[in-house]
Parts: C-alpha cells; sequence; structure tokens
C-alpha cells in the first residue's frame, strides 16, 4: 500500500460515500442512503449486489480517476474497503488499453475423430502443432497465451505428480479453483493419471461461507474425492471442508503436483470409461453429480459441431466458469477437439466490465461463442456506446443463447443495440440443454435466426394447448422462442405423465436418449432409476411442446405452479413482479404451497426490495398483486418482500425457488438476519470437529473448562483466519486477525492492555514476554501493519499461526531473509509500501531489556527506507494481563543505520518504559 497523506484519503473517503448514496438513492433506497457510513455492510445494511457493485466501480474510476481492481472491488464488504482498494490502486492503463490477440497464422488440422478420450485428443492436438496457440488467458486487460505443447506437458507432470501422491486408477479429485492456468492442466492431468475429475466452484463472498462449505460438503462427500486441488486464498475454506470428508486424503495446489511429477515419467494408465462428474447447479433441490463418460463428451461436442456448422478458420470465445458445463464441455473441451483458438475470461472480468466480451470477441476475431440469456441483456443495459469504439462483431457467426429460459425481448433488445458494430440476429442461436445430455441437446437451424411462437395463454395453462394467436402485448398472450431439432444421433419426444408421445401443441414432459446422455448419478441409484425407464429414455425435468419437430420449452416440471385449475409458469410471475418500482429485478422468486387452512396450493411471491419504510412496502405489495394480476391473470396470495440477498441463487444465478419456498414454510419471510462471516464459520468450524473434539473434553475430567477454552480458541482463529484469507487487501485481513488476535488470546488466558498507535510506515521492535507475544502484537496495534516473517510464531498453536499467517510481509514463506545489502527485503518493500513492520527480539521471552537481541536486518531496513524504529515493550502482569508499552519513535536510526548503534537505543529505550512501570 502506498503512503497516503490525509487529506487524500479524506477526500477519497467523501467521493466514495457520496457515490454510494447516490446509487442508494437512484435505486429508491433513500432512507438507506442516509444512513450509509463507511462502515454499512454493503450487502446486509445498503443491499448493493453485484450489479449495483459494477456500477459504482465505473462511477468511482470516472470520478477518482483510479483503475481499480476487479478482484477487491467484488469482495469489498463495506464503503471502508472501497477506499482502501481506491487508496492501494495505481492510476493504470487508460480503459481502452487491451492486449493484443494473435491468432495462428494456419486454419486447424481436421479433429482427431477416431479418438476415444480426450488423453487422446490432448496426445493428438499436442503432437501435430505443439506451438499453436490453444489459449488466449485474459486477466482484466492483460493476459497469457497457453500452446497445445505447453498444457500437455503441464498436464503430464500434474498427472504425475498425483499418481506419486498415491491417486490409484477410478479415483476422484476435486478441482477448487478460479479461471486460470492451473485449471487446465489440472483438469487434464487428473484425466491423464487414471483419475476422475469432479470441478466445483471456488468461494467468492466471505458473507456467504457457511451455505458455501455446506453445499460444497455435500458434493465432495457423494463424490468421495481423495484429492482436492485447490489454491492458497482458499486453503482455510478447504482445510473446513476437510473434517467432512473422509476419504480426503490431500489438499494440494496444482503448482505443488507439478513439481513433485516433473522428474517423474507420466503414469501410462488407460483412463477410466467415467470422464468426469458434472454436478447439477441444484436450482431445484439437493445436487446431484452427473456421471459422464469420454464418449458422452466427445458425441455432444461433435453434434455442437455439426449444428454450427465447425470451420477450420473458426475461433472460439468464452468467460463462462469453467466448472460448469457449458464454460467446460460447450466452450473449452469443444475448441480443444477441433483445434480451435479460444479467448478465455473469467466471469468476474465479464460481470465488472461486460464490454470485455465484445473486446474480446472483436480483438480474437471470435467466431463462435455461447452466452446465458442474461449476459446478452447486461450487455444491452450496461455498456455505453463510448466503450465500444472500434469493436467489430462482424465476425461473430455463432451466438449461442442457452444455460437459461430465452427471452424473446432480450433478443430483439440485442439485435438492434449491437448492430451498428457489425452483429447479424441471424447468428443468434437458442439451443436446449441440460448436463444430463453433457451440454447441448437441441439446436435451431444454421443462420436462420430465432423464432418466436405466440400462443394463447388461458388454453395453455388451463389445458396445456399452445393455440397459435397473431395478438401481440396481451395478458392473454405467451411467447415461447424455439430451440430447434435434437443433435445428429439423439431422439427427443413430448409425453404425457404415463411416457405416451403427445401430438404437436401439447405440453408435457420432455424425455431425451443419445450418445451424449448420461448413465445416471454418481452414487444414487434412486435418483438415477426416477429419471431413467428401460428404453433409455431420461426424464429431463421440464416441459415443452413441439411443432413440425422443433422443441418449444416452457419451464421446470418442479417449479409449474397449479393454481384454479391452470399450470403458471413462475417466470411469467417474477417478470411482472420486476416491473414494479422498488423490486430487484432478476430477484424474485415464485411458487407454490400448500394452504394448511384449505389445502389447496396457494401463490407466493417473494421479492427483494432495498425499501425500509413501512408506506412504502404496503405500496410495493399492492402493486406487485396488481401488476401480477395484470399480466397473469391471477393474483398472488401472499407477497413477501424480502432484504437483498434473500433469495437464494445457484453459482450460475438461477432462482431457487424450492429453496425459497422452504425458507418461506420455516417462517423466515425475509427479515435480515444479520449473521456476521466470522460467526457462519465459527459454526462450520463447530459442527465439523463437534464429535472429537467433544470425546476430547469428556475425558480431561476437571480440565474440561480449560480444554473448552482451547477447542473455542483455536475455533476463533481459524474462523478469523479464513476471513482474512478472503480479503482482499492486506488492509481488510487486519479487520480480522487484530479482534480475533485479542478474542484467540483472551481464550488462552492472556487479557491484552494497551494501543499501539503509527502514523505513516514505522518499524516496530518488540521484545519477548510470552509464547502469545504475536497474538498480543496483532490485538494491540491500532495501523495497517505487516509481520517482517514467522519466526516469532513458533510458540504458537497451528490454529493460532493459522490466523497470524495473512500479515506476514511477502511472499517468503515466513522465512528470515536478507537481501543483498543486508536489510530485510520483505521488510523494506513493506515499509516503503506504507504499511509498519513487526520485527520480534532475537531472545528468549522473559529476557531483560539488557540482553535483549534485534536483527540487524530489519534495522538496515528501516535505515534503506527512511522510516522511523518505535520500541514496543511488552509486560506480562497479574491475572494474565499483557500489556504493549510504545516508546518513542526513534528517527534518527533512519539517517545511520548503524546496528550497533540501533541495538542500544533500543535497548534504553526498552528499559526506560519497563523502568517507568515498575515505579
Amino acid at each position: 500500500m502506498r503512503s497516503v497523506a490525509p487529506a487524500r484519503r479524506v477526500a477519497v473517503e467523501t467521493a466514495v460515500l457520496e457515490a454510494v448514496r447516490a446509487l442508494l438513492r437512484e435505486v429508491g433506497s433513500a432512507q438507506a442512503a442516509e444512513s450509509a457510513s463507511l462502515r454499512s455492510s454493503l450487502d446486509r445494511d445498503l443491499g448493493l449486489g453485484s450489479l449495483e457493485r459494477v456500477e459504482l466501480l465505473v462511477r468511482l474510476e470516472s470520478a477518482l480517476g483510479v483503475r481499480l481492481p476487479e478482484s477487491g472491488a467484488q469482495a469489498a464488504e463495506t464503503p471502508a474497503d472501497w477506499v482502501q482498494t481506491i487508496v492501494a490502486a495505481q492510476a493504470g492503463p487508460p480503459a481502452n488499453a487491451r492486449r493484443p490477440i494473435t491468432q495462428p497464422d494456419r486454419e486447424a488440422q481436421p479433429p482427431p475423430a477416431d479418438s476415444a478420450t480426450f488423453d487422446e485428443v490432448l496426445r493428438r492436438q499436442a503432437e501435430r502443432d505443439p506451438g499453436r496457440v490453444h489459449i488466449h488467458l485474459l486477466d482484466q486487460d492483460w493476459g497469457t497465451d497457453i500452446s497445445c505443447g505447453e498444457l500437455y506437458a503441464r498436464a503430464c507432470d500434474v498427472a504425475s505428480g498425483l499418481a506419486a501422491s498415491g491417486l490409484r486408477p477410478g479415483e476422484t479429485v476435486g478441482i477448487m479453483l478460479p479461471t486460470c492456468s492451473d485449471f487446465f492442466s489440472s483438469f487434464l492431468g487428473v484425466t491423464l493419471a487414471g483419475g476422475i475429475a469432479v470441478p466445483v466452484y471456488p468461494p467468492t463472498r466471505a458473507n456467504q461461507i457457511e451455505e458455501y462449505i455446506r453445499r460444497q460438503s455435500l458434493i465432495l462427500r457423494n463424490a468421495g474425492i481423495r484429492f482436492l486441488i485447490s489454491f492458497d486464498r482458499i486453503r482455510a475454506v478447504a482445510s473446513a471442508l476437510e473434517s467432512g470428508l473422509p476419504s480426503l486424503r490431500e489438499v494440494v495446489g496444482a503448482g505443488e503436483l507439478a513439481s513433485r511429477g516433473r522428474s517423474l515419467p507420466p503414469p501410462g494408465v488407460e483412463p477410466p470409461e467415467t470422464f468426469f462428474i458434472q454436478y447439477t447447479s441444484g436450482s431445484t433441490g439437493d445436487p446431484k453429480g452427473v456421471t459422464l463418460t469420454h464418449s458422452n463428451v466427445l458425441a455432444n461436442i461433435r453434434g455442437i459441431g455439426f449444428a454450427v456448422e465447425a470451420r477450420p478458420t473458426d475461433t472460439v470465445v468464452s468467460w463462462l466458469p469453467l466448472y460448469h458445463d457449458m464454460g467446460l464441455i460447450g466452450s473449452w473441451l469443444f475448441s480443444l477437439y477441433h483445434g480451435f483458438p479460444i479467448t478465455i475470461l473469467s466471469p468476474i472480468d465479464f460481470l465488472v466490465r461486460p464490454e470485455r466480451w465484445l473486446w474480446a470477441l472483436s480483438d480474437s476475431r471470435g467466431t463462435l461463442c455461447p452466452a446465458p440469456n442474461f449476459a446478452f441483456e447486461l450487455c444491452v443495459r450496461k455498456i455505453r456506446d463510448d466503450a465500444l469504439e472500434g469493436v467489430d462483431l462482424s465476425r461473430w457467426r455463432v451466438a449461442i443463447n442457452a444455460g437459461e429460459p430465452v427471452l424473446p425481448a432480450t433478443l430483439d433488445r440485442f439485435s438492434e443495440r449491437f448492430r451498428p458494430w457489425g452483429f447479424d440476429r441471424r447468428s443468434l442461436m437458442p439451443f436446449y440443454g441440460l448436463a444430463e445430455s453433457s451440454v447441448a441437446l437441441t439446436y435451431p437451424p444454421f443462420w436462420r435466426g430465432p423464432v418466436v411462437d405466440r400462443i394463447e395463454r388461458p388454453a395453455f395453462e388451463a389445458e396445456g394447448r399452445a393455440v397459435p394467436t397473431q395478438a401481440a402485448g396481451s395478458a392473454d398472450v405467451q411467447e415461447f422462442v424455439g430451440n430447434g431439432r435434437p443433435l445428429p444421433g439423439h431422439e427427443v419426444r413430448v409425453a404425457d405423465d404415463a411416457g405416451r408421445e403427445l401430438p404437436d401443441r401439447r405440453r408435457g414432459r420432455i424425455l431425451f436418449r443419445g450418445p451424449s446422455r448420461t448413465n445416471g448419478y454418481f452414487r444414487n441409484r434412486e435418483a438415477t432409476a426416477s429419471v431413467l425407464d428401460a428404453c433409455g429414455w431420461m426424464d429431463s425435468g421440464d416441459l415443452g411442446y413441439r411443432v413440425g419437430g422443433e422443441l418449444y420449452v416452457t419451464g421446470r416440471l418442479k417449479d409449474c405452479i397449479i393454481k384454479g385449475g391452470r399450470n403458471v409458469i413462475p417466470q411469467d410471475i417474477e417478470m411482472a413482479a420486476w416491473k414494479v418500482d422498488g423490486v430487484r429485478k432478476g430477484c424474485v422468486a415464485a411458487f407454490g404451497c400448500i394452504d394448511s387452512e384449505t389445502g389447496t396450493e396457494k401463490l407466493v411471491v417473494v421479492a427483494e426490495t432495498r425499501a425500509t419504510d413501512s408506506a412504502r412496502k404496503r405500496r410495493i405489495r399492492a402493486e406487485v398483486t396488481e401488476a401480477v394480476a395484470s399480466d397473469v391473470g391471477i393474483p398472488p396470495d401472499d407477497v413477501v418482500l424480502a432484504h437483498p440477498g434473500f433469495v437464494p441463487k445457484t453459482s450460475s444465478g438461477k432462482i431457487q425457488r424450492t429453496a425459497t419456498r422452504r425458507l418461506y414454510e420455516s417462517g423466515l419471510t425475509g427479515a435480515r438476519s444479520g449473521t456476521p462471516a466470522w460467526m457462519q464459520l465459527a459454526r462450520v468450524w463447530m459442527r465439523g470437529t463437534a464429535g472429537t473434539s467433544g470425546r476430547a473434553i469428556s475425558r480431561v475430567g476437571a480440565r474440561s473448562v480449560e480444554a473448552a477454552a482451547a477447542l473455542l480458541g483455536g475455533l476463533a482463529a481459524a474462523a478469523f483466519g479464513l476471513l482474512a484469507r478472503l480479503a482482499p487487501t492486506p488492509a481488510g485481513a487486519r479487520r480480522f486477525v487484530s479482534p480475533g488476535a485479542r478474542i484467540t488470546a483472551r481464550l488462552a488466558g492472556a487479557r491484552v492492555r494497551g494501543r499501539v498507535a503509527c502514523n505513516g510506515a514505522k518499524m516496530l521492535l518488540v521484545s519477548r514476554a510470552s509464547r502469545l507475544d504475536p497474538l498480543v502484537v496483532a490485538a494491540a496495534v491500532d495501523a495497517p501493519f505487516v509481520f517482517a516473517d514467522s519466526t516469532g510464531f513458533s510458540g504458537l498453536g497451528p490454529a493460532q499461526a493459522f490466523l497470524l499467517e495473512p500479515l506476514v510481509a511477502g511472499t517468503n514463506g515466513g522465512r528470515r531473509m536478507v537481501g543483498a545489502n543486508g536489510s530485510h527485503p520483505q521488510a523494506s518493500d513493506a515499509l516503503s509500501g506504507g504499511r509498519s513492520v513487526v520485527g520480534f527480539a532475537d531472545s528468549p521471552p522473559g529476557e531483560p531489556p539488557a540482553r535483549t537481541r534485534f536483527r540487524a536486518e530489519l534495522l538496515a531496513a528501516a535505515a534503506e527506507s527512511g522510516a522511523s524504529v518505535v520500541p514496543v515493550a511488552l509486560q506480562g502482569g497479574p491475572g494474565g494481563t499483557c500489556r504493549a508499552l510504545q516508546c518513542d519513535p526513534l528517527a534518527e536510526l533512519a539517517a545511520n543505520g548503524d546496528p550497533s548503534l540501533g541495538r542500544e537505543a533500543v535497548r534504553a529505550a526498552l528499559e526506560g518504559a519497563t523502568a517507568g512501570t515498575r515505579r
């Protein structure tokens, strides 16, 4: 962090608060705007979600002339976190600075059609043309290229590392990684090692960590993973998961696996029939693992290639998450099989700056690109014209819209908005697919453009008949987009509840079969048997109708609401509620539940709002009721207004209506829970260790109180340490470490007294009083700081050290280091960046000041950076009190830098401080 003048920080704080309040007023939350402060929770107190954060980022960049890191902005929990991110930000490149994308100068060779597995596909592509660029991996406005040969070599290293670590053929490996180069080598490395990959999404928000851990525990326990490939920032999350995963052997990074396997030969094993396990997003219930074989995925990719008329000159662009089928199979593995170069950016980069997607298409001369409906809508609403100057979308010949309901209005708006930049409406291809069919199932004719069927709503809802009508814009009209015909070799039919095929324009269950179809759900025979019949037909769980062979998908069976003899689609109700001023668009759940008094199904609408005034809430409820009655023809029986973030969503942003219904039926009707993230984590750790720790406490008899305190101290340290690792900045990490250290020290028997305040960067040289000194310092220092290294942590327990490690300077793993000029390089960097540095005496705890030893490299670091030295004496007292005594800064040490003189001056100051307290 750079040293910032107080006036500059005040100006930034003022600008941030003004921007937050202005945005809140614009979205209709005047009361929240009045109460907003630097410490307000963006989610809990102000109701600002992901899209509002995008808007806030753009406004602050424009107002303050800075380039903000997207990860820090999205992870910020309060306006104060935004201030810290802005203070630490550099001016950065201009908004139109982009990494040049150079495509191969030769066409792709024909795909390896005779390959039976993906390890063969990878090997063939690497042998054919090892230097050919396969992935352009963009990181915000920069990035790197990965060739086929590089990917194969790295995947081989990971495979050898897994084999050397004990992975046996057929065992499962979890992959919890963001969009990064390690994901590609890890996923294919598992395959080369004979394992089965289980990709899961990494955590993104600390305030939702409990639900994340609960959900991922279900997935990874069902998968029975032996290894979990993760990354440093979420190692604590993986550790929290580990307690509930008896099959897990090790949590490890991709780099560590590659290092283990670099000097070893490839495993040379045959891959199992199962390629990987794709866990469903769980929008209607608990996640189920879809087992996909190599032949399933290859058949689907070949079918997609036929549908889009794949050409050797094609290039692919994707921002879709790699742990979901459309990003993993429909984008990346599709490009690998066909030998197409693919430009990949992360979902967060797209969400924060949607124009990056269109620039990536333009810069890479992209021709093929899939995305869900909301992405097209987001581009229409959030991209300014001046952000697209120079964009050329004329080469985009296949724009697949899939993964969620395709809205006719979105297709119209996107086509019209981006026509001036060369976009052709005929390139829009609304696909239908599902994880159980690998990814895709039906496709429309190439270059036809979308087809919309307008039908009479009353006949459709009451009788399931799709009667065509020429009327438009009426409450009695519904519109559905055509999703085409089945992929080659696949079959689709629409059937009634007894499995009998229905004629055209009759709504029923969508059944399918074909080479892309899964054989079932992993370790879940009951779920498999419920959807798969003896003839190979699988029930998709979706409803639809056919017209002349073309499929129209109308919604999920489990989501369908039966009211007054009508089958109502929840999306229609939700979109009607979106129109009401004060309701958060995309944050409404409509569902049916049984009324205990009447025994009939009642229609419930749960809508998020930022409104807090009672009169305004009454108006919103009335307007929602009126809008639903007007658009759908049936008024809701109950309208619940909930705080922002209440309505559960899947990792891909789909509304979880079943989960919302459970919340409603359990009596949770949208009041703010206010449960802090650290408490969520404490509950997770408590559940994970309840069995073993409870037995341990029962064994110690009279020492049970001390054992309980030690257990709680470990839980607190682990919880706060995890939150610190999820913080986007060092200052954010300290906000969790400091209170965590105070609580942990107290539970360990030390009450912290005294505060150490620093104005600017200082070198804090601290004497030793007990093994808990690092906790005392972390609790007492009231300023941004880092530990020079972790050499003072040796007396701490593992959980206590885990808590403090996020504040260790540099990336030296906590070891002592000496630079070429005799200084401590990490300490010098931290001091130059505006943070104070804590260095402990090398003397044992309790050593008198006259014999206290401090390391020369710390004094040299202070001299090199021009920082004053501040001696800090730690002194024990009665009742476990530990007091931090701050001495006056020794500014002259920064000028002469003589280690011997510096040590003597520090000793004298410490002796004077402790003598004063003794008197």
